[in-house]
């Protein structure tokens, strides 16, 4: 008998694999999904902390593009990669859980009418939207977890006192809205200010290697994995940015944020208390565009350099304070 081809030889390693797994940790009562972005995808731990608030014992498992963010979770049984272009180790997982028919809760906040263009918003925080839709009922937190180690929280203490700031550029991720960023030259402005008043601060810039490199900071774009990214989040005083993946992950280790929001999505929509929210709310917002707008962007114009400075001077010097939480009733 001729020797089986690699190629089939490697897909049955990949089965066993599966199947030892699978025997060690049984199957989940929820499996989470999202097909987002990573910010959404790491929204679900909110989902998975109500449930376990609920069910002490449920098996939870999530399907993430990003499961590294979401190690050291006690909230989950275990967290797999989801990659639809290959037959990989992790995706025949999940095919056998579904085909045992385990609790798969594929979860959205809102309905995308034009592809890659329009929402329609949810009625409610995408939080509680999202447990509402996995089944969860009572009063739930708004509010995302990441867990650190020690270890890493010390290594992402990368200076003395500093803020971390993103300055998204064009088309730098595969959920880049136009009408969620701001302008280049006024995130310039705000760092000149705060390092003008707060000489002993940093300012670090996080992101892509696409963004846009704005002058005076510690250049980490593109240098840092997610997990760094949080690390360096934990330390800092204060993150400034737009909404996205970093406003989130800020807030899931517990620091203040100033978030630009402007008018394409409002606050109280997908925010945080704890958090300084600049909204704009001119007639057209919040509009649930990603690129198209007829007014020029008016409701980024609005903010300003120095809204946005005061708003940062406003979180520094309120550190000590507790840090706001807020618990809706779905």
């Amino acid at each position: 008998m001729p020797p089986l081809p690699k190629k089939i030889l490697h897909a049955a390693r990949i089965e066993l694999a599966a199947l030892r797994e699978i025997a060690r940790h049984g199957f989940p009562d929820s499996m989470l999904q999202f097909l987002g972005g990573i910010g959404d995808e790491l929204l679900l731990t909110a989902v998975a902390h109500e449930l376990r608030a609920r069910h002490s014992h449920v098996k939870i498992w999530q399907v993430s593009h990003s499961a590294t963010l979401l190690q050291h979770n006690p909230d989950y049984h275990a967290v797999f990669s989801y990659d639809a272009s290959v037959q990989s180790y992790d995706s025949r997982m999940l095919r056998y859980a579904k085909i045992l028919d385990s609790r798969r809760v594929p979860l959205s906040y809102s309905i995308e009418v034009i592809k890659g263009e329009l929402e329609i918003p949810p009625g409610e925080h995408i939080v509680a939207r999202l447990c509402r839709k996995a089944g969860i009922s009572g009063p739930i937190r708004l509010r995302p977890y990441c867990y650190l180690t020690d270890d890493e929280k010390a290594k992402g203490k990368i200076a003395g006192d500093f803020i971390v700031l993103q300055n998204v550029g064009d088309s730098t991720h595969q959920t880049f809205m136009k009408n969620k960023k701001w302008y280049s030259d006024r995130f310039q402005n705000v760092i000149d200010s705060l390092k003008n008043k707060y000489r002993s601060i940093e300012v670090v810039q996080i992101g892509t290697e696409g963004d846009v490199l704005l002058d005076g900071v510690i250049d980490l774009r593109g240098k840092t994995t997610l997990r760094e990214s949080a690390a360096i989040l934990s330390n800092a005083k204060c993150f400034i940015g737009t909404s996205g993946l970093l406003k989130h992950l800020a807030r899931a280790v517990d620091t203040r944020s100033v978030i630009i929001y402007g008018g394409r999505e409002h606050s109280h929509q997908t925010g945080y208390i704890c958090n300084e929210n600049l909204n704009s709310y001119v007639d057209c917002a919040p509009c649930w565009h990603w690129n198209l707008c007829d007014y020029d962007k008016k409701c980024m114009q609005m903010i300003s350099s120095d809204m946005v400075v005061t708003a940062a001077e406003k979180v520094l010097d309120t550190q000590h304070q507790p840090l706001l939480e807020e618990t809706v009733i779905v």
